[in-house]
This record gives C-alpha cells, structure tokens and sequence, in this order.
C-alpha cells in the first residue's frame, strides 16, 4: 500500500516487532525474468509470432540495454531507504494508476454466513461492527499479532491501512489518506443515497451492540423516510471522472467539505 502519513510511532505492539525480521523481496536474474515471460507468451500467440518474440527476448537478454536495466533494479532492491522495491510500481500501476470504475473491476465484497443468533439485519449488522471495533482496539493498543506462515511472521505493512484510511481519486494516479486513529473513533453507514456518521466510542467506552443496533435503527427509519440525492455513485464511475466531480462537490460547499471529510477518514 501507499506510505501512511500517521507517523512511525504506529508501528509499535506484536503487529510489528518483527518486521525487522522480513525477508526482502529479492530480484530474480535477468535470465530467469526472461525466461518467464517467454513461458507466459508462448499460449498467447501463433508459432511464428512467438519465434519472433523469443529471439527478441534473447537479444534483449544479451544487450547492454537489459543488463543495465538489471543493474538498476538490484540497486533498487539494495537502497536500504526502500522496503520493497516492487511495492510502489505495484501499487501504483496494478491499483492507485487504474482508471477504471473501482467496482466491479478492483474491489470485492465480504460475504457471511448466516448467524442463527440474529434474527433482524440490524442486529447482525451490529454484531459484525462490534467485532470490527474490537479488532481495531487490539491493532490500536498493540496487541494484536502478527499473521504467520508456519514459525515465520508476515509483513504487517498493510494493517496500517484497514482502518482510518481512504482512496483519494486524483488524476493522474489515486493516492491514499490516513488520519490519526485518536479522536477519530467514528464509523460511517450509508443507506438509501444517504451517509450518516457516528461515533463508536463514547467517554472512553465501546458502545455495547444493543446501543449500535438502536443507532443503526435510527439510521434506517431517517433514511428511508428521506429522498437523497445518490451522490455516492460518483464513486462508481472512472476515477478520473469521480476526481473531477469531487472537486467539484468540494468547491461547490463547506458542507460538502466537511461531509466528505466524516466519510474519508
């Protein structure tokens, strides 16, 4: 994911003592990159297209051009400065670069099971946002750990952006808003074209899930008793179109400011 703007001093509990301890991503030989890459063509294309393309990846591999290319990238990989020296191009190119409408080409969707305890979507409503409250506690005061492969910790990089953490649209590539997740212990519901922000924590305490429920009651019996306009499929449509249309609702209102504001982080 993009750099977080909180500061270092979030990375600190179980999470992430041990990402010292991660290995870097390393660089694979020249030789062996091409001779992947060939492999990945050769059912896409006619034999004598991928002859042609298999000598101009052996020539690319002998060339100056491509050992230096090499070289630049083991040096990449080297700079102590860079975690991962994929990470960027990655993100940028495969996700935060992409124009195309976020659903349904790039997000996904939760799915649960059904609870027997539950009897009203309200109420699993609630049951589900008291244990994502409670998870973020445990990634707040550090105690929760680390995922792990066998005895080996994973990199805990990306739990920096699960919560308090928005996609900008922006032009020419999105870019990733975080807020301090002190005073910012609010949540969001949208419903029927309409958005409605509340806190979770009151006086220091977790609201229990008969007081989220009543709250998410509330928030049902406003909404559907009130027509909206659905601004909130601009978020739908490509993402240079929802950039312009944003900056748009942000000059066209304080208001606008401020609601995109609650919903953002």
């Amino acid at each position: 994911m993009p750099v977080s703007s909180r500061s270092a001093d979030h990375e600190y509990g179980k999470l992430f003592e041990n990402q010292g301890q991660i290995p870097r991503l390393p660089v694979p030989d020249l030789n062996a990159t091409l001779a992947k890459y060939a492999e990945s063509l050769e059912p896409l294309l006619p034999a004598d297209k991928f002859a042609h393309s298999k000598r101009a990846i052996e020539e690319f591999g002998k060339s100056e051009l491509g050992m230096e290319l090499q070289r630049r990238l083991e040096a990449r990989a080297a700079d102590p400065s860079i975690a991962n020296w994929l990470e960027e191009w990655w993100n940028n190119l495969s996700y935060m670069g992409y124009r195309d409408p976020l659903i349904p080409y790039v997000s996904y969707h939760y799915s649960f099971n059904d609870d027997p305890e539950c009897v009203r979507p309200n109420q699993r409503a609630a049951k589900i946002v008291c244990a994502a409250i409670s998870f973020r506690k445990m990634l707040v005061d550090g105690t929760l750990e680390p995922e792990m492969a066998k005895d080996k910790p994973l990199c805990s990089h990306s739990y920096k952006f699960m919560f308090n953490a928005c996609r900008i649209p922006d032009k020419p590539s999105d870019h990733c808003r975080t807020v301090e997740y002190s005073g910012n212990e609010t949540m969001v519901v949208a419903r029927s074209g309409q958005f409605f922000s509340f806190a979770f924590i009151r006086n220091g305490v977790p609201l229990s899930m008969a007081e989220i429920e009543a709250t998410l009651d509330q928030i049902v019996s406003v909404a559907d008793s009130n027509a909206a306009v659905p601004v909130g499929l601009l978020t739908a449509d490509n993402r240079d179109s929802w950039a312009e249309a944003r900056n748009t609702l942000l000059k066209a209102s304080p208001v606008n400011a401020a609601t995109l504001d609650a919903i953002e982080s």
